[in-house]
């Protein structure tokens, strides 16, 4: 019964989605490709950040991208400041501590930055903390304090993670379903964790685990819109504000289409994609997806491996990284035999990626003489090297 009425909103949602000329972006019908970065970036920059004493970072961090600011943020660690010109460590944000300006638990890995008002999100204490504290970065010192909503029911718990501006005082969150029935998909609220609008979720899924996920959800802005996409296991992509969430764009993934019923149920989803990050231009949709070929070893939800793709919105057509190619799945730059995949994109459509120093040391006699110049210094343990280009528009 429960799969049953999973197919039904599913269908819902597919016939909505027809009625209002949502656009599909179909995958069934994607042409493999190794996608050179140049084609659908502009402006391309390649930034070693400086390894400095006080500033070192581990090699999988979320990256936020300002106008003057590289900031590297590790998941459940520091984050630190570099130029975004030169690459030059410019200082920690904040600190770990018990200070006026300091937050004692951790800053938010992904969706945990208020790029219009230059604002980082730390926790104070552990994930059941009502407050989040908003780190100014230009001042380093907290300008305010914002509260998590809380539910009227209080049968009723908002498992929020991060908060995401849309305007004014006004935030939007996902809400993780840690149940697998729990009720609500997003609230908006006000910085006095007021409840504006609560948007339902219909789908539920078998509980096998003790321990639950937690997800921030994937947003970004487009025409001063904000949007959102449940992570991995949906196909649909809503504009979302304070009065309303409607559809936008869904993947058709056809016989690629993960169970969201079965997401806890060991190898269950092999061979099946999980889109875990969209952005998009008024020529492309981006994306990022992963992958684990059907036979392959992995836990639940990890071990999957990236790839990348894009929808071309005047061709109509889908590009994705060769399935299931391992070599050829991220985004190549000429001169750099390694592949590379969007970590974040800015309000300037900048997208900001990354590369090992390690890995590139072991390609290091392939690299053309310009960017041999470039990492002729470069040490295994050194910062990551950073990529910063801007999407075609």
């Amino acid at each position: 019964m429960k799969i049953l009425l999973t197919i039904i909103i599913s269908f819902t949602i597919f016939l909505t989605s027809s009625a209002q000329n949502v656009t599909s972006v179909d995958l069934t019908k994607s042409k493999f490709k190794e996608t050179n970065a140049e084609e659908i970036f502009k402006d391309v920059k390649i930034i070693p950040l400086e390894t400095h004493k006080d500033g070192l970072i581990e090699k999988h961090c979320t990256y936020y991208l300002t106008d003057k600011y590289i900031i590297a943020v590790g998941f459940l660690q520091r984050a630190y400041m570099f130029d975004r010109e030169t690459g030059a460590f410019i200082r920690e944000v904040s600190s770990l501590g018990q200070g006026p300006d300091e937050y004692t638990g951790f800053i938010y890995h992904k969706c945990g930055f208020d790029e219009k008002n230059g604002i980082l999100f730390a926790s104070i204490g552990a994930y059941t903390s009502k407050w989040w504290r908003c780190i100014n970065i230009e001042t380093n010192k907290m300008e305010s304090n914002l509260k998590k909503p809380l539910s009227e029911n209080s049968s009723e718990f908002l498992s929020v993670c991060a908060p995401w501006f849309i305007k004014n005082d006004t935030y939007v969150s996902f809400c993780s379903n840690r149940t697998g029935k729990d009720k609500v998909r997003l609230v908006v609220y006000r910085k006095d964790g007021t409840v504006i609008k609560k948007y339902p979720n219909y789908l539920e899924y078998e509980k096998h685990m003790n321990s639950f996920s937690i997800e921030n959800g994937i947003f970004y802005y487009y025409n001063n819109l904000t949007y959102f996409k449940e992570p991995g296991f949906n196909d649909t992509i809503f504009c979302v504000n304070e009065k309303k969430m409607t559809p936008h764009l869904v993947f058709k993934l056809g016989d690629k289409q993960p169970s969201y019923y079965h997401q806890e149920v060991s190898g269950y989803n092999k061979g099946k994609y999980f889109i875990n990050f969209v952005y998009e231009s008024n020529l492309y949709v981006l994306f990022n997806f992963s992958y684990l070929k059907k036979g392959a070893e992995s836990s639940v939800k990890s071990a999957r491996f990236p790839y990348c793709g894009y929808y071309d919105k005047k061709s109509n057509q889908v590009y994705i990284s060769s399935i299931p190619d391992y070599k050829t799945r991220g985004y190549i730059i000429t001169g750099i035999p390694l592949r590379f995949f969007p970590v974040s994109i800015n309000k300037n459509k900048e997208m900001i990626a990354y590369i090992d120093p390690e890995e590139l040391i072991k390609y290091k006699n392939q690299l053309s003489p310009k960017y041999k110049q470039l990492f002729k210094d470069i040490q295994e343990d050194d910062n990551p090297i950073v990529i910063i280009a801007k999407l075609k528009d």
